[in-house]
């Protein structure tokens, strides 16, 4: 992974790359599943005002249901008014390896920007 290449989110990896190893943790503790809207707001939480633009987010969802990470069920916002369709995402056993893999891979990644963030801070401020 190239350090000088200006589209990389915070750690050196695509905000993609960050997006799907996010869904991934999301869904490791939410056994029951999750729709496109509720991750919405969980990425807010843990970045601040940054989510993922809603193309991104919503490949991510794709890509990794079709590589067998994640599972997708049909269902309808409102079972009365049968017309808006959401589909609930759960994490695979394929998916809870992938993200065992992810977190080996990225904590060097997140260790070294804290190390970088907390050198700005104590001799720029």
């Amino acid at each position: 992974m190239s350090n000088h290449n200006p589209k990389k989110f915070a750690l050196n990896m695509s905000a993609s790359q960050f997006t799907k190893f996010y869904i991934l943790h999301l869904l490791s503790i939410k056994q029951s599943g999750m729709i496109s809207e509720h991750f919405k707001s969980e990425f807010r939480k843990v970045g601040g005002n940054w989510e993922p633009a809603p193309s991104t987010l919503l490949d991510a969802l794709h890509d990794m249901a079709e590589e067998g990470y994640l599972s997708r069920t049909d269902d309808y916002k409102s079972h009365e008014k049968k017309r808006q369709k959401v589909y609930w995402y759960r994490l695979t056993d394929k998916g809870r390896e992938e993200f065992q893999r992810m977190k080996k891979q990225f904590l060097p990644l997140f260790e070294e920007q804290k190390r970088i963030l907390e050198n700005i801070l104590k001799t720029v401020f």
